[in-house]
């Protein structure tokens, strides 16, 4: 028995405020419309159930919320979006007429990236930062699994005996490792210099152990304490550094995928040592486009942040920027709100990030550290090993349909 094909149901998304422009950009569309069939329209994104549509288009993006592209994925993982970057009605009819004529109704075949060849597991995986300092401990380890974490990042002066009783609880579990050097403020480190303090640590658990393959080389280098203002004055030299750096691995780590680490995310600011982020990235971004994945912070201090393309959601910037690179949140976290506060919104994080395509892990920023007043703010323990409940949270995983 044969069963007829669904229509091929189209949304287009019109950027209006009122009847009258309403009425102006469907007159635009009209030809459209007639010409294919099911083809929708809608100015008001809060009222669509994406999930009755093939293919949504979307008008005019600057027009929407930053959120729109998420919420509609969220919603709907397999819906096909095709973005029509005009802000008049004029301009949308010709490229709809031309789509017309050319029979592409969605314009240019979509190019976007075989994901699943750049990242196997095919979903985000839920992960967590690893002990800020030493060895993972006993207490480390029952928050891992508690929380039921899929993904651990290691600094690289971390042994096998982490790995080993990593994967002794789960052998599946991917671990990133950043390659870790305590720079200081003023301290100059050549490339040279830096492969040469590093590379020892990252042989130990790479010859160990076939699973580790994935390096973050240093950490948010827009900061002072990082190696900014004095082992390089800005972004373009921090990528000339990272890409030698780099060069030299790939001789030791042949079958190893670098990334460009994850920047402290937001403007100058004296008091912390920081360079604007958005300036340093645009500085590096030939670098960032010669790296194996790209690493992305992600901080909050309110509900609002969490999905804000400057906070939580930076991701998204990184992706209109790259479109077809890997990337890793490698740090994410509130500091600020109370704990149940906190799991809560991290449970919902991992949940909203977890089919977002390209996105290969998130880890919160971190398990434990031995600085008190860190401790306090990021960790999901404290030094006295009592799980402060961020982990029950997460390892229920009510916020997720695929555990």
């Amino acid at each position: 028995m044969t069963f007829p094909l669904l229509p091929d149901y189209q949304l287009i998304l019109l950027p209006a405020r009122n009847a009258a422009e309403a009425s102006a950009w469907g007159a635009a569309a009209m030809a459209y419309a007639s010409f294919y069939p099911d083809v929708h329209f809608s100015r008001d994104p809060s009222r669509v159930d994406w999930r009755g549509y093939h293919h949504v288009t979307i008008v005019n993006p600057s027009f929407w919320p930053d959120d729109l592209i998420i919420t509609i994925r969220q919603a709907n993982p397999a819906i096909e979006l095709d973005i029509i970057n005009v802000e008049s009605p004029d301009l949308l009819s010709t490229i709809l007429n031309v789509r017309i004529f050319t029979g592409l109704r969605y314009g240019q075949p979509n190019t976007e990236p075989n994901w699943l060849e750049l990242w196997p597991a095919g979903r985000c995986l839920i992960g967590l930062h690893g002990r800020a300092d030493g060895e993972l401990q006993d207490a480390d380890h029952a928050v891992i699994q508690r929380a039921r974490v899929e993904a651990v990042k290691l600094l690289s002066t971390a042994t096998m005996a982490s790995v080993e009783r990593l994967r002794a609880w789960n052998p599946e579990t991917f671990i990133l490792v950043r390659a870790f050097l305590n720079f200081g403020e003023g301290r100059v480190v050549t490339p040279q210099e830096f492969f040469e303090f590093t590379v020892n640590d990252i042989a130990r658990l790479y010859d160990a152990d076939p699973g580790v393959r994935y390096i973050e080389i240093h950490n948010e280098p827009n900061l002072r304490l990082e190696g900014f203002g004095a082992s390089w004055q800005d972004g373009r030299q921090f990528g000339e550094w990272f890409l030698r750096v780099r060069d030299l691995y790939r001789r030791r780590f042949p079958e190893a995928r670098f990334g460009i680490p994850g920047l402290s995310p937001g403007p100058s600011q004296e008091a912390v040592g920081r360079f604007d982020s958005a300036v340093f990235l645009a500085q590096a971004e030939f670098a960032a486009r010669e790296a194996d994945w790209i690493g992305v912070h992600a901080y909050w201090v309110n509900e609002r942040e969490i999905t804000d393309e400057r906070e939580g959601f930076g991701f998204v910037l990184y992706r209109r920027r790259f479109p077809d690179k890997l990337l890793f949140i490698t740090e994410f976290g509130n500091p600020q709100q109370p704990k149940p506060v906190v799991a809560e919104q991290y449970a919902r994080y991992y949940g909203a990030l977890r089919r977002v395509r390209g996105l290969g892990a998130a880890f919160a920023y971190i398990v434990s550290t031995s600085n008190l007043e860190e401790s306090s703010r990021w960790a999901w323990r404290d030094e006295a090993g009592n799980d402060v409940g961020i982990a029950e949270v997460v390892g229920r995983r009510a916020f997720i349909s695929n555990s």
